[in-house]
């Protein structure tokens, strides 16, 4: 037996490339039929699917931040830095992609209400153009993501109808949502400006400023959905890509994609816009910061200059002093030297402990700002400065990639906090270091001090009196200085960050639905399920040619019977007929090849199953035999259901079961003549009445036909179909050549299989099948058309083709 090769087809057996096209062709209604439905739906899908547009806008970012640092003016050189927030490339992309700064984009451009119109089929997302607009009363209860139906009354009145169940609705006490089960179902008229006010719901629906043409919403349901803040906030996320066009670039790209151009490009620019303002909102606030902190201590000092230069002149004109000596001078310009640099210490230990005051209570958060170096005599705290810039851009890089769990997350982390508190040592120490030196000040002046006490006491009065005025007028003038430039500063702001492509849609059609992708897809679905359909499920096993017979079977075919198309045309039909005749006689000669050169045959023709024709090719093997010269007698052994008498015909009389059963003595009685052939003789049946096998086994049975051989060439039996009943291998010893219908359409080829098991080894050789009900383009007669007309008589009625 070799090995099936048509079955289900997999990668560990053989594919015959030829049948398997075959039976794609025999599918290729189903094929069709699989593609025009995917098609269909396919198109379907394309006018129906609301379109996705797709909106790009670029922004360049000054990585250097130079903007950023106060203070500093290309005009005033020197000053005082503060905070100097240091802009890395991955910190601005989560910053655009944040949720606190999309959700206020979203709240700015009130997003929170859609407008839409809808017809039978589909509905179509208004932005800028509709025929009222939606005010929402944010201190009250509102209901989200179910649509409110608007229907237009005459005299600026309208309906509003709502029907829903599970919806979702605010809490205005704590900000939170909750889902209501329940249904709600409400229509009521308003006039447009009036408040509509309801358990779940709040606001006034007004008519817009701007004409809106009646045509254009014509036939068509109008309606409007409140949506939650957080909710659209969390859409437009998903939907926004921020890229950076190349590695060595500050360059990025923003993307977003929505079914309104109109409304994608208005987010985006509203976007790149708070994302700048923001950045200059936090300058300015560091910038007043500082400021405020100047305009304090100038109000100090001068308060306080004015009382010295108040009391020197009312010195000086009371005690008409105006001069003073040498030594009085010499120790004045020392000490208001060393009470000039003890200030300036003095402003520093302040700087630094605001410094310190910053960098604890912020070091924990996302948003803390590294503080600047400018302003920081000590190496040390610049170089743990400069690391803690690293390591934060380092931390944003990371987040992009791994988790706050993440190991190396979290020596990254330990990193950062101990750099923090070497910084915030650094800077402590650094205190310690100016209190220090802030104390050998004081005893220098009071060195001088002492010095001025030994003075005769109007000039020592006046001395400290004018010392007083110097000292306050100098640090007036320092801290005016700085004021001047941080304002300078503050006026040159300009952003670092700038748009340089505007919002606009990328292309000129949408990227969703992609029709010529959709189409394709839908074009290899359409052949794939069929295909899938064909080979798990569809009758892989039926016999479609004699191809699959001779690969999956040794036993030889000995001949193949075309197809009689009976529903032809009157020409076409003869010829039909006419393949049939020349299949038996290929049969009938071949059978001379394999037959015993003396004496009877006798042939045995089975099938495995009904309907595969064994009685039909018996019946014209017989005529065909008999034509050839050769004395044939046919012996209908179904004694279960005959068959033989309806195809030759009628019969009145007894046959081979009541002959077996003994109800005949002759032999003769129980043999019909063919009424044309002389040749051709016949045994029909009726159902026995007894035991079968018992009439068919017996001796009986056996001298029938070894009678029968003394006077015919040839014996054909008609058995049973060999897969319903046994009754053929009650023969096995009388029969010559076996002869196995198979038929296309009918058979499968597990059907060969159980041929060869039923054949005994002695009689393989002489075991063949007759292929019945091949296709006419299959035969080597198919040229009979033209080869001539066929006029031969009709011997065989061609109701006999099964």
């Amino acid at each position: 037996m070799k090995k099936r090769k048509d079955t289900h087809l997999n990668m560990n057996q053989e594919v015959n490339l030829k049948l398997f096209l075959q039976k794609l062709y025999r599918h290729k209604w189903i094929f069709l039929g699989g593609i025009a439905l995917c098609l269909a739906i396919a198109f379907a899908y394309i006018k129906l699917a609301t379109p996705t547009y797709e909106v790009a806008t670029s922004i360049l970012i000054d990585p250097s931040g130079n903007s950023r640092l106060l203070g500093e003016s290309q005009y005033v050189d020197g000053g005082v830095g503060l905070i100097e927030m240091e802009k890395n490339l991955y910190n601005e992309i989560g910053i655009i992609q944040s949720f606190s700064l999309v959700s206020q984009t979203v709240e700015d451009l009130d997003f929170e209400v859609s407008y839409h119109a809808k017809n039978i089929l589909k509905s179509k997302e208004y932005y800028g153009y509709f025929p009222f607009e939606v005010d929402l009363i944010d201190e009250e209860v509102q209901l989200y993501n179910t649509p409110f139906e608007i229907t237009l009354l005459a005299n600026d009145k309208y309906r509003l109808t709502i029907s829903t169940s599970g919806y979702k609705v605010s809490n205005p006490v704590n900000g939170s949502t909750s889902i209501v089960d329940k249904k709600l179902k409400f229509s009521k008229i308003y006039s447009f400006g009036e408040r509509v006010a309801h358990r779940y719901f709040n606001f006034t629906i007004q008519k817009p400023d701007y004409e809106v043409f009646k045509d254009d919403f014509e036939n068509k349901s109008l309606q409007f959905v409140v949506h939650h803040t957080d909710d659209l906030t969390n859409d437009y996320l998903s939907n926004l890509e921020v890229n950076n066009i190349d590695i060595q670039a500050s360059i990025f790209k923003l993307v977003t994609t929505g079914a309104v151009v109109e409304k994608e490009v208005a987010f985006l620019k509203k976007l790149t816009d708070n994302y700048v303002q923001n950045k200059l909102v936090s300058r300015n606030r560091i910038a007043s910061s500082k400021e405020t902190f100047i305009r304090n201590q100038l109000a100090l000092v001068a308060d306080t200059l004015l009382k010295a230069e108040s009391e020197l002149e009312s010195f000086k004109k009371n005690k008409r002093a105006v001069n003073l000596g040498a030594t009085a001078i010499n120790a004045l310009d020392q000490s208001q030297n060393l009470q000039m640099e003890r200030a300036k210490i003095a402003m520093d230990i302040e700087y630094n402990k605001s410094l310190i005051d910053y960098v604890e209570n912020n070091k924990n958060s996302d948003d803390f700002a590294i503080p600047t170096s400018t302003g920081i005599d000590d190496s040390q705290a610049n170089e743990n400065i400069t690391e803690l810039k690293r390591l934060y851009a380092e931390r944003s890089r990371k987040k992009f990639f791994v988790t706050e769990n993440n190991q190396e997350m979290s020596m990254l982390n330990a990193q950062i906090n101990e750099t923090t508190e070497a910084l915030l040592n650094d800077l402590k120490s650094t205190n310690r270091s100016s209190e220090f030196a802030l104390e050998g000040l004081n005893q220098q002046i009071g060195r001088y001090n002492g010095v001025i006490s030994s003075l005769p006491t109007r000039e020592k009065q006046l001395l400290n009196i004018q010392r007083q005025s110097n000292l306050y007028e100098n640090l007036f003038n320092y801290l005016s200085q700085e004021l001047a430039k941080t304002g300078i500063a503050r006026a040159e702001s300009i952003s670092d960050t700038r748009v340089l492509d505007e919002a606009r849609m990328v292309g000129d059609k949408p990227v969703a639905p992609q029709k010529m992708l959709i189409l394709i897809l839908a074009f290899i679905l359409g052949f794939l399920f069929p295909l899938a359909w064909m080979l798990w499920f569809s009758p892989n096993d039926i016999i479609h040619n004699v191809g699959q017979i001779m690969a999956n079977s040794d036993l030889p075919v000995i001949a193949s019977v075309t197809f009689h198309d009976t529903n032809s045309k009157k020409s076409k039909a003869d010829i039909s007929l006419w393949n049939i005749k020349e299949s038996f006689r290929d049969l009938t000669a071949n059978l001379r090849f394999i037959r015993p050169k003396e004496g009877s045959s006798v042939l045995g023709i089975t099938s495995i199953m009904p309907e595969e024709g064994k009685t039909f090719c018996a019946i014209n093997l017989g005529i065909s035999l008999a034509e050839a010269g050769y004395k044939t007698i046919l012996i209908d052994t179904d004694l279960r259901n005959p068959s033989l008498v309806d195809g030759i015909k009628k019969i009145e009389g007894k046959g081979l079961s009541n002959y077996l059963a003994g109800d005949i003595a002759k032999m003769e009685e129980i043999i019909y003549p063919h009424e044309k052939l002389s040749n051709l003789k016949f045994i029909p049946t009726s159902v026995a009445e007894s035991n079968i096998h018992e009439l068919l086994s017996g001796e009986k049975m056996k001298m029938l036909i070894d009678q029968l051989r003394v006077d015919y060439d040839y014996i054909i039996l008609d058995t049973p179909a060999v897969g319903l009943v046994s009754d053929f291998k009650l023969f096995s010893e009388e029969i010559d050549i076996n002869l196995f219908v198979i038929r296309r359409k009918v058979a499968k080829i597990g059907f060969l299989e159980d041929l060869e098991k039923l054949i005994p080894k002695g009689k393989r050789k002489k075991s063949c099948i007759v292929f019945n009900d091949t296709l006419e383009k299959y035969h080597k007669y198919g040229y009979g058309q033209k080869y001539g007309v066929n006029r031969e008589p009709k011997l065989v009625n061609k109701t006999l083709s099964v």
